[in-house]
């Protein structure tokens, strides 16, 4: 691995090991998805790279950029953007989960408000979800809309219509994952308990 003096192997092992962890819970395809970790004193963040399987990332694979979008180390997400954006709105976000949960997709399309106290895990780790409307993937203008509505909302998870859901974390991007699967089995249980159509 190559070994450059600003890397920090344990932030990278981080975004490759959840990143891996949400490929095989099924809430991201294989190409699809970004985890980052920030290192807020020295200006780094580390991101999962472009177009790599994420079922076989190692630490040595995952990019870094600068805090002002610079490419430091490989190539970064496409959604680098959102991830930037949301760092510099939210002060206290210091990781980020970007993935595709079916359920809490079918559950937002299907037009079922998610109730955080039907799952205690949910009530604990979601301070409260916002939908974002459909806008194209990797754009500006998602990354800022969705910065935007997390500050002015203080929610800590924004579900984008047809798309995926973000989460930031004020610890790492284990506690990231841990609210993106809190909230699916808590759109999958809403799913499950409604009434079978007539």
């Amino acid at each position: 691995m190559e070994q450059d003096i600003y890397f920090d192997e344990g932030r990278a092992l981080a975004v490759a090991e959840v990143i891996r962890l949400a490929y095989m819970r099924g809430l991201v395809q294989v190409k699809g998805g970004n985890v980052s970790f920030i290192d807020r004193p020295r200006g780094f963040i580390y991101i999962t790279p472009s177009g790599v399987p994420k079922h076989s990332l190692k630490p040595s694979d995952i990019a870094v950029i600068t805090v002002d979008g610079e490419r430091v180390r490989g190539v970064p997400s496409i959604e680098y953007l959102m991830h930037l954006h949301i760092y510099k709105a939210i002060e206290e976000a210091n990781a980020i989960v970007h993935v595709h949960p079916p359920y809490t997709l079918a559950a937002v399309e299907a037009g079922l408000k998610l109730d955080l106290e039907v799952l205690t895990e949910a009530s604990l780790k979601i301070k409260c979800y916002v939908v974002v409307p459909k806008l194209k993937p990797g754009s500006q203008e998602l990354a800022l809309t969705v910065a935007r509505t997390l500050k002015e909302t203080g929610c800590n998870t924004a579900v984008l219509e047809r798309h995926g859901i973000v989460v930031y974390s004020n610890q790492d991007p284990y506690d990231a994952l841990d609210t993106v699967e809190s909230l699916e089995d808590l759109a999958k249980i809403h799913l499950l308990k409604r009434p079978n159509p007539a």
